[in-house]
C-alpha cells in the first residue's frame, strides 16, 4: 500500500511540494484545514505537514491532531515568516531520523561565516 504525504497551508508555502511528488493543498483558514485533515485522515494519508501559520489559527484544534499515532500531523515553516515551531519540529525529527542536527550545524556553520 503506498504511503500518501500531504501538506495543508497557504499556497505560497506549499506548491514547491507538489513537484516533489507529495498531495497539496490550499487552506484559507483553521475551518478548511480540519476538513482537509479529516478527509485525509479517511483516505489513509500516513503524514500530513501543516504551514507554520495556519497551526497558529488552528491552535487548539491541532493539539488533538498531534496525539494521534496516524496520520502524523507535523509544522512546517511557511514562506515569507520568520520560523519557529516549523523550524524546530524540523530540526527535532531530522534528529530523531538521522542523528545529526543538520540545521544546527547549518546555523552554526553561518555564523562563523559572518566572523570570519
Amino acid at each position: 500500500m503506498e504511503q500518501k504525504i500531504g501538506v495543508i497551508g497557504e499556497q505560497e508555502s506549499i506548491s514547491g511540494f507538489r513537484a516533489l511528488g507529495l498531495h497539496t493543498a490550499e487552506a484559507a483558514d483553521a475551518a478548511a484545514a480540519e476538513v482537509l485533515l479529516n478527509r485525509w485522515a479517511d483516505e489513509d494519508f500516513a503524514v500530513i505537514f501543516i504551514t507554520e501559520k495556519l497551526a497558529q489559527e488552528m491552535g487548539s484544534q491541532l493539539h488533538v491532531w498531534r496525539l494521534r499515532y496516524l496520520p502524523v500531523v507535523t509544522v512546517i515553516p511557511s514562506a515569507g515568516s520568520e520560523p519557529w515551531l516549523g523550524r524546530q519540529e524540523l530540526r527535532t525529527a531530522i534528529r530523531k531520523a538521522t542523528g545529526i542536527d543538520m540545521i544546527g550545524q547549518r546555523d552554526k556553520w553561518r555564523e562563523e561565516e559572518q566572523e570570519g
